[in-house]
């Protein structure tokens, strides 16, 4: 497939990948890199990459799976906490909310919160982007006389949310509403791309990308990733998922947020922490 853009640049689909043509408007330093989270997230991000002048290819890592039919009890809940846009999504499939638009929801991150308010959440705030901030959020924020919470949960939950909440006196209704899958392959053309040595670095959202990315590396016999290839991790644990099979530079957000993550790829110098190099 191909769309064409109205700035111009085109993006071309190769199997289950997309790359964008030099057509895009450029930077100082273009760079060719792969993006791993999953859909419709991994398209969004490409897209975003393009128009600051690099190029994109799609290999989402994950495969994000709703489940309708988990049954969200009917209660006069006082707020929803969500720790991904995939929490939002999952709950406004659901042909029936179990909560009205107009009840606050809390995010964890400024993406999660903009996609809450795209699926009509008005009054959706951001913590900022970490659990920690969403915790301390909702503990300001909100009184545990005022009613239950609804957490939209996927299976694999990074911190005890609702456990760490319930030490402060808010009961806490857990709805597992998604679950990952890896991929147990790298897209076509990233593979092509990273053999072919025309990769300058890898966009890694999550742990369980990054370990489903390191997986697929190992699979298709391209571990250790060249000294040429940069890891951009979003947090440390995705860095340690990934740590392994590198020999190129790992740099680490400073805020376990997508602008965060931006900055460090249009950063010409490492700093401070913020970057490490593999043995």
């Amino acid at each position: 497939m191909e769309e064409t853009r109205a700035d111009g640049s085109n993006i071309q689909g190769f199997g289950g990948a997309i790359a964008s043509t030099r057509g895009a408007r450029r930077q100082i330093s273009p760079m060719r890199l792969i993006v791993t989270r999953p859909e419709p997230d991994c398209s969004r991000t490409a897209r975003a990459l393009i128009r600051l002048g690099h190029e994109a290819i799609l290999s989402p890592m994950l495969n994000i799976i709703t489940n309708p039919n988990v049954r969200i009890p009917v209660r006069p809940y006082q707020a929803v906490l969500v720790t991904s846009s995939n929490g939002v999504r999952a709950l406004a499939a659901r042909p029936v909310r179990p909560v009205s638009v107009e009840v606050p929801l809390f995010a964890v991150g400024d993406q999660t919160a903009l996609e809450a308010k795209r699926a009509g959440f008005g009054a959706a705030r951001s913590a900022g982007g970490a659990l920690d901030d969403l915790i301390a959020l909702a503990a300001a924020e909100l009184s545990p006389d005022a009613g239950p919470l609804l957490y939209a949960a996927g299976e694999q939950q990074s911190g005890d949310l609702a456990g760490r909440l319930a030490a402060g006196g808010f009961e806490v209704e857990t709805a597992v509403l998604y679950r990952a899958e890896p991929h147990l392959r790298l897209a076509h053309v990233a593979e092509v791309a990273l053999k072919e040595r025309t990769v300058d670095g890898v966009l890694l959202y999550s742990r369980r990308s990054a370990a489903a990315f390191a997986l697929a590396l190992r699979a298709a016999g391209l571990a250790p990733l060249l000294p040429g290839v940069t890891c951009f991790c979003i947090s440390g644990t995705a860095a340690e998922a990934v740590s392994r099979v590198t020999a190129g530079r790992i740099r680490i957000a400073a805020k376990p947020d997508q602008l965060a993550l931006f900055a460090t790829i249009e950063a010409k110098e490492t700093i401070g922490a913020a970057d490490k190099s593999t043995p």
